[in-house]
């Protein structure tokens, strides 16, 4: 039986369904899909041992009030890519490692705590690298869209909306301990864990384990995401534009880019290009509507590289086989104990 064979048109709906509330109660996803609470249950946990689907906590919408993070590209020696990307797969603050096409090899993204924590990462992790002879780093400014907003939309808006859940109040501004980091190191591990387990990993009650992973959610700074195999993908491909926007415009573009179903990321930065958006495909052609697009919106622009992954060696932590299995997990240094600017009672997430 082939990889595509074994996700099921229920199991696709069953992702999208935690897409939209990565840790919804069985008996609302059921509900939303007329089926019984342990049919989604049990259907899930094959998804989970056999490694094709997977939930983990994520940056939030408000993350770059709190945490830091870039965007790395890597030229390097074609006899030296195998070990580099094993070495950069193997760094917890590289949480996404893709081999692209283009002028560049390798594209990442890069969490940090903190400020002094990012720069430390981009002065010292590169010259032990092997192979790498160019290196490009720009800095995430404002987040548009994120990965954890993408929905694949298999579940019709109707049920779609039977497993959303209300947004909750932001708490007040607070910094983050060992136990909030601890419990952020679970859920890498198991996105849907109990709240029993979890404060028994965590040396806690689970009402404090619910109550503290409830508090860090709400304040948008973390989320929880959804990923699965590329069987999930259903022929999607992904492509970067690395775009330089007129200043007037960029937000505007941001926006627009965000708006789209097919957008997965949509982010100001800091660097020879001002946005750089994602977009999964089905033929790389859309890529040159949306520049058709965009030369309309914003004159002016232009784009600064065209990527599309080759394949994806590791997504937000999560190592991943060739087709797209999760094989371990390293868990992503997004908040740490008495780090990062503390968690900021205004709504945005500008840096």
């Amino acid at each position: 039986m082939n990889e595509s064979a074994i996700i099921s048109e229920l199991d696709l709906e069953i992702v999208n369904a935690l897409q939209i509330n990565p840790r919804a109660e069985w008996s609302r996803v059921a509900d939303a899909l007329g089926l019984s609470g342990p049919t989604v249950a049990r259907r899930w946990q094959s998804l989970a041992e056999g490694r094709l689907a997977w939930i983990t906590p994520s940056p939030g919408q408000r993350y770059l009030s709190a945490g830091w993070s870039a965007f790395i590209q890597l030229s390097s020696l074609p006899g030296e890519s195998e070990e580099l990307i094993r070495r950069l797969c193997a760094e917890p603050a590289f949480g996404t490692v893709s081999m692209v096409t283009g002028s560049h090899d390798v594209f990442m993204d890069c969490f940090a705590s903190s400020h002094e924590e990012l720069m430390d990462i981009i002065t010292g992790s590169f010259p032990k690298l092997p192979g790498v002879t160019h290196r490009e780093v720009v800095f995430v400014t404002k987040l548009y869209r994120q990965a954890s907003e993408w929905r694949s939309g298999t579940l019709e808006p109707g049920r779609a909306r039977q497993v959303s859940t209300q947004t909750k109040e932001a708490p007040a501004g607070y910094s983050p301990d060992r136990l909030d980091a601890t419990l952020l190191e679970e859920l890498a591990k198991d996105g849907r864990a109990s709240w029993a387990e979890l404060g028994a990993a965590c040396n806690v009650s689970p009402q404090t384990a619910r109550r503290r992973v409830e508090r860090f959610l709400a304040s948008g700074y973390i989320t929880l995401r959804c990923d699965a195999s590329t069987a999930a993908n259903r022929g999607l491909r992904e492509v970067t534009l690395m775009l330089n926007i007129p200043a007037q415009y960029v937000d505007d573009v941001g926006r627009y880019f965000a708006a789209q179903s097919n957008c997965r990321l949509s982010a100001q930065v800091l660097g020879t290009q001002n946005l750089v958006v994602t977009l999964w495909v089905r033929d790389y052609l859309e890529a040159q509507a949306f520049e058709r697009e965009l030369a309309q919106r914003a004159p002016g622009s232009s784009v600064i590289s065209r990527q599309a992954v080759v394949r994806t060696y590791k997504r937000l932590g999560h190592l991943l086989d060739e087709s797209g299995r999760s094989l371990s997990v390293v868990p992503l240094p997004l908040w740490r104990e008495g780090s990062g600017r503390g968690v900021e009672t205004p709504a945005g997430s500008g840096a």
